[in-house]
């Protein structure tokens, strides 16, 4: 028997040390030579120590083609997946699990919509654009025919087929899923409208102007829609990561040490294995760029040139507007627009499903407004919501304005580049070497007839409700060269009332109030110390809101370990650094007051929705100053509670979830203890391929509302990390071949490389490294050679 039992051991080493050397010669080769065809002229690779290619090339088409080639070596399996979300194809690989994705991504017609644009005559991508996408593509595509594929590839037994150029159109499709924070809050808000006082309504619906008192300055019919939208959209997250927040500043040469413009970026992105951005730098004769990609994407869309920098942060502009439709009773392929009755188009999809002897048929109807979210899972029968969304633009030529960036090296080269892009809604931040700066909004904005609210959904049947036009471009918020010097985006409302007619999902004003207050602070600024600045942990809010806790917290029902606990609270700086015992405490009483404040009035379902906006934030910071608001009522007991006994509350619950979470030895519950990045890869949720595909966990610092933006969940009690910064940039003009630069991960999406995950730790540990520029060093690095 034990020889039987040695044998089988030895049969299985052999089986996966064989399985190893397999996937092993998956990982590209970091010095000698390659064979591609189509080169014109040879093409040099030359990776740094963490596995940054720098490519130089004698053409555009070369260094295109050597690009997608390269970029295929390292996140092959990233570009399928997101290519798969895009085509709503996920189903075929992973069968049944992944169908509302698809569903959702063909009814927003994501590959459908760019087919759509590139046979539009009058949409027009120049032929110098559509072919370097063509020589990308092409090197994409090579790659698959000639090389070995990663392990996720093997393991799911499938090979992945050529990419083409619609598909890289629909990344921006990708980047504009945001949607669904308008699309929830909208529908949601309509609801709760039906249910709530006005009272609570206005609270919930508060928005961002909460924040000056922090800042000195019939039926109801269910709408499942959100339900299933945001189910899909959270399983998306699973696969690949959603854009979500940002911090992005930029520093004018009278500001900073050198004379010169800085540029700071993080834009805050949700977290997996591997990460979302691919770093890579090109050469060819008119362009030296350092970028960072979204691989599927032939142009970054963040990098700089030794003249200028470019960089984004989510805009949380309202491009989304839903539409309640009539359907025709007799007719149920009509609408009523305009008080007539009206065709609606029809098309069908066909989802094939892995395990399935047929495909998933869907038939998708679409009104003047839009398609119909109601017509499939997406929704109930007796409302009937169409979608309006700035995705949808027949002029979003956002594909442009991410190559025409790179080369904009004057004010009105910069607004052009912007100019031509729809959606998502984004903030571009811009900076040259000699001297100016700038920030411009990038989208498409609907203006609705006066007096709408543009959070709750509109009438489509008698034409009181109609988009009267998009604002223009000029319109956009904006500011070149301001006299202060400084400009900071953190997803905030724009401080300048001349653009208070744009709505928006705007995040909470926090970071940008740190940011703004510290900049202010100093005149001239290193790169040294705008490190340390990107790296604050402090939470804004904390100092009011522990003072209101303080107000009506009965200390006189408190044991003597609540006693303790509450000491620390008070001694707490508001910072959420590792170590920090306040901050562990600050969070779990956070979640415990929301919970008890609202989840009565909407029920667990519609506080979950509640919570995928800022919305959720907005409120609890407002209920948070109203300390006799009917809100604090529990409206389940047939009493009125008032805020002393549910703040009360929801401090034992803190107290005693602590205690059952990290141990009764209150000095021990430090912040890195509950937040915790461990980067998860789509495969490594089953034993053994999590030891493979998956990091290890490790205590983060920062939070949700820090700059530092490390964030949890939102509404909940796991402070495990799933967002935070994608990168951290800081570029200073004097030098900007030596820029720094960090990822939460590796460049590498291949398991079996030396670059996977090889800058967790140092990004962790709120180090950079350099994203180098300086030929002078590159020639001395390895070299890979393609001919």
């Amino acid at each position: 028997m034990k020889k039987v039992f040695a044998s089988i051991c030895l049969l299985m080493a052999l089986s996966l040390t064989g399985l190893v050397l397999l996937f092993e010669r998956s990982v590209i080769k970091k010095q000698g030579t390659y064979d591609i065809s189509g080169l014109k002229n040879e093409v040099k690779v030359y990776f740094d120590e963490f596995g940054i290619p720098h490519i130089e090339a004698q053409n555009a088409q070369d260094g295109m083609r050597t690009l997608g080639f390269i970029t295929a070596s390292e996140r092959l399996f990233q570009m399928e997946l997101l290519r798969r979300v895009i085509n709503g194809s996920l189903s075929e690989v992973f069968g049944s699990k992944t169908l509302d994705i698809d569903i959702l991504s063909r009814k927003m017609k994501f590959k459908r919509h760019a087919k759509k644009l590139l046979d539009d005559d009058e949409f027009l991508i120049r032929d110098e654009i559509k072919q370097k996408m063509q020589a990308y593509i092409e090197g994409v595509n090579q790659y698959i025919e000639t090389m070995p594929l990663s392990a996720e590839f093997l393991l799911l037994d499938f090979r992945p087929g050529p990419f083409e150029l619609a598909d890289v159109l629909g990344v921006s499709s990708y980047m504009g899923m945001g949607f669904a924070e308008g699309l929830t809050s909208d529908v949601l808000f309509s609801e709760l409208m039906e249910t709530l006082p006005a009272e609570k309504m206005e609270l919930l619906r508060i928005g961002t102007s909460v924040d000056q008192d922090y800042f000195s300055t019939d039926k109801v019919v269910r709408l499942k829609v959100i339900d299933q939208i945001q189910s899909a959209v959270q399983t998306v997250e699973d696969y690949l990561p959603l854009f979500s927040g940002s911090n992005a500043w930029v520093l004018s040469g009278k500001r900073s040490s050198s004379g010169f413009p800085i540029f700071a970026n993080d834009p805050h992105i949700k977290m997996s294995n591997p990460h979302i951005f691919f770093e890579a730098h090109i050469k060819y004769p008119g362009l030296d760029l350092y970028g960072n990609y979204i691989p599927l994407s032939p142009f970054p869309v963040m990098g700089h040139t030794p003249q200028s920098a470019w960089g984004l942060t989510m805009a949380e502009v309202d491009d989304v507007s839903i539409y309640q439709e009539k359907i025709n009773p007799e007719n149920s392929g009509q609408v009523m627009y305009k008080n007539n009755w009206v065709d609606m188009s029809k098309f069908e999809e066909s989802i094939n499903i892995k395990g399935k002897a047929k495909p998933y048929k869907l038939i998708i109807y679409e009104s003047p407004h839009g398609v119909l979210l109601d017509e499939t899972k997406f929704g109930v029968n007796g409302k009937n919501l169409a979608l309006n969304w700035s995705g949808h633009h027949p002029k979003n030529n956002i594909i442009t304005s991410f190559h025409d960036l790179a080369y904009a090296t004057t004010v009105e080269e910069f607004k052009r580049a912007v100019s031509h892009g729809a959606s998502p809604a984004l903030n571009v931040l811009w900076a040259t070497k000699w001297g100016d700066i700038g920030w411009w909004v990038l989208g498409k904005f609907p203006k609705l007839p006066d007096g709408l609210s543009y959070d709750v959904v509109l009438n489509g049947w008698d034409g009181k409700h109609e988009i009267e036009r998009y604002y223009s471009f000029e319109e956009n918020p904006h500011s070149i060269n301001p006299e202060s010097g400084v400009i900071v985006s953190a997803n905030q409302k724009p401080d300048d009332e001349k653009f208070n007619y744009l709505d928006g999902y705007w995040q909470p004003a926090g970071r940008y109030e740190i940011l703004k207050k510290r900049l202010e602070q100093k005149k001239k600024w290193k790169l040294v110390d705008l490190m340390r600045l990107q790296l604050d942990d402090s939470i804004p809010i904390s100092e009011t809101f522990v003072k209101q806790i303080l107000k009506r917290l009965d200390v006189s029902k408190l044991s003597l370990k609540e006693k303790e606990v509450l000491n620390e609270l008070k001694k707490w700086n508001g910072k959420s650094d590792i170590e920090s015992i306040g901050s562990s405490i600050f969070h779990m009483l956070s979640f415990y007051i929301a919970q008890n404040v609202f989840k009565d009035e909407l029920g667990s379902k519609n506080l979950k929705k509640l919570a995928k906006s800022a919305d959720h934030w907005h409120a609890l910071k407002k209920v948070m100053l109203d300390l006799d608001h009917t809100f604090w009522d529990n409206v389940k007991t047939n009493r009125v509670e008032s805020s002393q006994e549910i703040i009360t509350l929801s401090f034992k619950e803190s107290v005693k979830s602590l205690t059952k979470r990290l141990g009764p030895r209150v000095s021990s519950w430090n912040w890195g203890r509950l937040h915790k990045l461990k980067l998860k890869h789509i495969l490594g949720s089953r034993w053994p391929l999590n030891y493979i595909f998956n990091t290890k966990s490790l205590s983060a610092p920062g939070a949700r509302y820090s700059v530092n933006n490390l964030g949890h969940r939102r509404l909940t009690d796991d402070f495990s990390v799933i967002s935070g910064p994608a990168t951290r940039r800081l570029i200073d003009f004097s030098h900007p071949q030596r820029s720094l630069g960090i990822l939460p991960s590796g460049n590498s999406g291949n398991p079996f490389s030396n670059h996977f995950e090889d800058q967790m730790s140092i990004y962790l540990n709120g180090k950079y490294r350099l994203q180098l520029m300086d030929w002078g060093r590159i020639y001395n690095l390895p070299v890979l050679k393609l001919k």
